[in-house]
């Protein structure tokens, strides 16, 4: 897809989503600057710019708030000096920092330092490779929710409205939900039966 394919989505359900998420592979693709038509053109929506940080942390963040971002996603694996200096750099643009834990060896053990730094969010990932494979993080969700509950936290990767009944009482605070919509003949009915389950 594209940002042209984006924007002619997020028109037929706008009114039924809160974040807009720009994933990784379309960020590749196309390169940040569009993220700025995305803001321009839903400029009420809250966009996840899904940038997947490893190094240069006030930099790279820098560069998704510059055009727009409210949120950027740097990963659990990361050294805690990259994600201090995303953080550092969201703090001045008034956004926010997701750290992905995907493929981290431990996220229970690795969250609470997280807090420690003023994280925002910390985004339990299923990678998409393992999530066609019919893997999910159910059972780690379980695991973190008894510990930590669902504050702050963030599940993304294979998700569709069966995961998310499975998870619902673990209620974390956002769910991210891809190609179940970006992949459906029917987006808006789609993201219907999303909000069905989750209210």
């Amino acid at each position: 897809g594209s940002f042209q394919d984006l924007i002619l989505l997020l028109e037929q359900v706008e009114d039924l989503i809160d974040i807009i998420e720009i994933g990784t592979p379309l960020i590749v693709k196309e390169g940040v600057k569009e993220i700025e038509n995305i803001k321009k053109t839903f400029p009420k929506k809250t966009i996840l710019a899904d940038m997947k940080i490893m190094d240069a942390g006030e930099l790279e963040a820098k560069i998704g708030f510059d055009v727009g971002a409210d949120i950027v996603t740097c990963l659990g694996l990361a050294s805690s000096t990259t994600i201090a200096g995303a953080k550092k750099v969201a703090s001045r643009n008034n956004g926010k920092i997701m750290v992905d834990m995907i493929n981290h060896y431990n996220p229970i053990s690795k969250w609470p330092e997280l807090l420690e730094m003023g994280i925002d969010y910390g985004c339990l990932h299923t990678a998409h490779d393992d999530a066609v494979t019919g893997d999910n993080s159910i059972e780690i969700l379980e695991q973190f929710y008894k510990i930590y509950g669902g504050n702050n936290l963030a599940v993304a990767g294979g998700v569709n409205p069966d995961l998310i009944q499975g998870m619902s009482h673990f209620q974390p605070e956002i769910v991210v939900v891809g190609s179940y919509i970006t992949d459906s003949a029917q987006p808006r009915e789609a993201v219907e039966n999303v909000r069905k389950v989750m209210n």
